[in-house]
């Protein structure tokens, strides 16, 4: 058995639990977890820890992300991505490059986030999104991240493409709605693509179909040993 790290592109419709039982059921151990849960409505860069590198999940969970998001205007979901119920509407106001920019600005540094009802955070024990898919919605304790950068992309009538750099424990799908607020509407998530966890970045990755098309042999190859995978691991431990 080889024990490392594998970077995966995950693509929308499978959770990141999904994702490790396929490893698992390929690979043929049970030894395999992520460091990172991306929604299931999202895409881009999942690490999976093979072996005895799972003993560090927990430092791979804490590093700094980025992401690229596409906030849809005028409309706020229940899960606060495109994937849940409408609940609100409101009109979209006029949007200038130059007074997008400034909002984005207003959210780089230190934020108080609260948890969407639709999270893996666990309160009582389960999962907030067990809890809400049953009805009753559940607030977890507010979290204090850091966004340390956020860049305009691109910009449409009722739609902001942006580029975000942040701590491991942000929830772009609430950034979206702080922003959205800010410009005089509501707003959810209607893509996401974390772009990358730490040094582990897109052109890393994996493409799913290939991984779950190829063969054992080709994923245990796919694997970067622990030797070279300590390189990422003592890298993000200096904050890289």
């Amino acid at each position: 058995m080889r024990d490392g790290i594998v970077v995966v592109n995950k693509f929308p419709g499978m959770t990141s639990h999904d994702v490790v039982q396929l490893a698992r059921a390929k690979l043929g151990t049970r030894r395999i977890g992520h460091a990172g849960t991306l929604d299931p409505m999202a895409q881009g860069v999942l690490v999976l820890l093979v072996g005895r590198a799972t003993k560090h999940q927990k430092a791979f969970q804490t590093y700094h992300k980025v992401y690229e998001a596409v906030i849809q205007l005028g409309t706020q979901t229940d899960t606060a991505d495109a994937w849940g119920k409408p609940v609100r509407t409101a009109p979209v106001p006029s949007l200038d490059r130059a007074n997008v920019e400034a909002v984005l600005a207003t959210c780089v540094g230190s934020v108080t986030q609260t948890p969407p009802a639709f999270s893996a955070v666990k309160v009582g024990g389960r999962p907030l999104y067990w809890w809400a898919r049953r009805g009753n919605l559940l607030e977890a304790k507010p979290r204090t991240v850091e966004i340390f950068s956020m860049e305009l992309i691109e910009l449409g009538p009722a739609w902001v493409r942006c580029r975000i750099a942040c701590s491991s424990g942000t929830y772009i799908r609430s950034l979206a709605e702080a922003i959205a607020d800010r410009l005089g509407t509501v707003g959810h998530v209607s893509e996401l693509t974390r772009l990358s966890v730490g040094p582990c970045d897109l052109s890393q990755a994996l493409d799913l179909c290939w991984f779950a098309t190829a063969s054992a042999e080709e994923l245990w190859a796919a694997i970067q040993p622990v030797s070279e995978a300590k390189v990422i691991i003592d890298a993000c431990r200096q904050g890289v």
